[in-house]
């Protein structure tokens, strides 16, 4: 097989996948909706792209938020509610990386959400995916299968809108499908409701 074959076949797995992640997305939405206390925050996934980092060429991981439809609206009336965000983040892979594909639970916990603005942009991939990642900048602890993490300061708090503490897990990408997306997605966001 020569390199441009290798390049089609790469590209083709790549579309394919591109493909299964939206599939996977439209039914966690739809399932949201029609038989979950759960709405979409964000109709369009966050993700982080680049024009100057190769890296960033190649979407690899998308975000999507949701909030209690049963907790108070926020007064300011911004169309949040005024709770936690629960996040549901399909993280295909990393360069140099030996990670599997994985869906990160989250549950973040905000000082005051009434100041916000309306939605969610896509750029702001970067405030619900760092969080979770960031051992210079939070401190984290665990809980079982849950992870914990607290802002160092108060400046990193303010850097993530406000952020007081995200309870997380992670469960293998795979392992999710049509019959147990409601309970391995919006399942462990009731989970997470109860931790910490």
């Amino acid at each position: 097989m020569n390199s441009g074959e290798n390049i089609r076949n790469a590209l083709q797995v790549l579309y394919k996948t591109y493909e299964n992640v939206q599939k996977l997305m439209d039914y966690a939405k739809i399932t949201a909706r029609e038989v979950t206390d759960y709405q979409l925050m964000s109709p369009k996934a966050l993700r982080w792209k680049s024009d100057n980092d190769p890296e960033g060429w190649l979407l690899n991981d998308f975000i999507l938020l949701f909030q209690n439809s049963t907790d108070p609206d926020c007064e300011s009336g911004n169309e949040w509610k005024a709770a936690p965000v629960y996040a549901m983040e399909l993280f295909l892979g990393k360069k140099d990386s030996g990670d599997l594909p994985s869906i990160y639970l989250s549950k973040f916990e905000y000082d005051n959400i009434n100041g916000w603005n309306e939605g969610c942009s896509p750029a702001n991939h970067w405030v619900f995916y760092w969080p979770i990642r960031s051992g210079d900048k939070m401190n984290f602890s665990a809980d079982g299968e849950y992870f914990i993490g607290v802002p160092k300061e108060e400046k990193v708090s303010l850097s993530y809108w406000g952020l007081k503490q995200v309870t997380f897990t992670r469960i293998d990408l795979m392992s999710v499908h049509s019959g147990n997306l409601k309970e391995k997605i919006f399942g462990t966001f009731d989970l997470l409701k109860e931790v910490c």
